[in-house]
């Protein structure tokens, strides 16, 4: 039996109540389940529902959003046997109770969750070294905004970096197209892996170590060790620096021989570089920073080759490409962008417009489809506000968002059958419409 007590914004339980199966929605509309009376709270801002014996919360598209334990809630979470939720200025908290225990004490469980069940990210070999993230939604995105499941402040992590999903108990990480990477064991992530427990996870700069839910780490086990997880021992490192410094002091003494020997052997003048090596240097500068997908520094490299080989055919065509991928790649963060500030349809018009022969391209598909997924789930949700109508108006728009969740996402089998339920009600209402056939 789960109980959800919920406390408005001066600390004072204004309802309490048990549940064992259905779901309700909370929101400030009279007609919802669990009306929070507030201008801070949405008309219908989430849903609690119990499936396969487990709670879950949902949000509806709210304004200012759900967070479970401090951490905003991206589709759906599983609340385990206790949590604190914050929908607007109210706390709800939710505590499972056993048939074979007595009277629940919500209070001795608002912040702690003996729900284990999950796998956790713990950061390791840094100033937040022991810092966990327990992965208990079915996608943990991983980024720099505040939209993200697991939010990382770091200037190596790109806004959308990386996303761990969740299947049962496996779970599989894969790179969203980050600037700067994500590594597995030290091993560039280029497609989904699966993840087992003692693996290290690099998302740009920052390191963690995935483990069971259960399982207490020690971060100072892994200070200083390598990704593979083997320590450097202390005399080796020692050893390894004296032999550096014998080397150094070596180099010094023959090359200030060779110098002498040089100088005495010959005292021509040393010949001025070329234009040629000049431009060759630049544009091996210019390449090597294409292959690390800097666009803007490889064309400032190849600009500079032509200011002193105008009619160089090759660094034409490099700057060319150069060009075209910088171009592509500012659509790409302009999309990016708009998506942190919460406009999906524009980041949408933004990102389409990448070329499809750019590696920005490549890079803005899972955002795209993380957009597409997400107004679906808007559209769908809007829909069904619309629904509950009684003008004929409404039930027209909540047809025309009906369809446009299905265009986004025609797999959706909710959507399928919202659809057909708003056709059958247009139908009996005499109300004219365009039927859709799903593709």
């Amino acid at each position: 039996m789960f109980t959800l007590t919920i406390e408005d914004g001066n600390g004072q339980v204004a309802n309490r109540f048990s549940f064992d199966h259905g779901s309700y929605i909370v929101g400030r509309q009279d007609d919802c389940d669990v009306v929070l009376a507030s201008a801070s709270v949405s008309r219908q801002h989430a849903k609690i529902f119990i499936d396969q014996g487990r709670c879950y919360i949902e949000d509806l598209g709210s304004a200012n959003g759900v967070l479970v334990d401090g951490q905003r809630v991206v589709k759906q979470r599983d609340l385990g046997t206790a949590s604190q939720i914050r929908v607007g200025e109210f706390y709800l908290y939710l505590e499972y109770k056993r048939p074979d225990q007595g009277r629940p004490n919500v209070l001795q469980t608002l912040f702690i969750s003996d729900d284990n069940t999950s796998h956790k990210l713990v950061r390791i070999n840094d100033g937040f070294a022991g810092e966990e993230f327990n992965l208990s939604e079915s996608e943990n995105t991983i980024g720099r905004t505040d939209d993200n499941f697991i939010l990382l402040s770091d200037t190596s992590i790109s806004r959308y970096h990386a996303k761990i999903i969740r299947q049962g108990d496996m779970y599989t990480v894969m790179d969203l197209g980050s600037s700067n990477g994500s590594r597995l064991n030290g091993k560039l992530l280029k497609a989904a892996q699966t993840l087992q427990p003692g693996d290290r996870v690099h998302f740009g700069n920052i390191e963690f170590v995935f483990v069971a839910g259960e399982t207490k780490i020690n971060p100072s086990d892994y200070a200083g060790a390598l990704s593979s997880g083997v320590a450097i021992p202390i005399g080796m490192m020692l050893v390894v620096l004296v032999l550096m410094g014998l080397a150094v002091g070596a180099v010094i003494v023959f090359g200030f021989i060779s110098f002498k020997e040089q100088k005495e052997a010959d005292s021509t003048p040393a010949i001025t570089e070329t234009v040629d090596s000049q431009v060759a240097h630049l544009v091996q500068l210019g390449k090597e920073k294409s292959d690390r997908r800097d666009w803007r520094g490889a064309l400032v490299s190849f600009e500079d080759a032509l200011a002193l080989k105008p009619d160089a055919t090759e660094v034409i065509s490099l700057k060319a490409k150069a060009t075209h991928e910088a171009t592509a790649l500012e659509l790409l963060e302009d999309g990016e962008h708009l998506l942190e500030k919460g406009r999906h349809e524009e980041a949408q018009t933004t990102l389409m417009k990448i070329p499809k022969d750019t590696q920005a391209f490549e890079r803005a598909q899972p955002t795209l489809s993380h957009i597409a997924s997400t107004l679906a789930y808007n559209y769908r949700n809007e829909a069904t506000r619309l629904s509950r109508s009684k003008r004929k108006e409404d039930w027209s728009e909540a047809h025309k968002k009906i369809v446009a969740a299905l265009e986004l996402d025609s797999s959706d089998a909710a959507s399928k059958e919202l659809l057909k339920s708003i056709e059958q009600q247009l139908k009996s209402k005499k109300i004219p419409f365009e039927p859709y056939t799903v593709k």
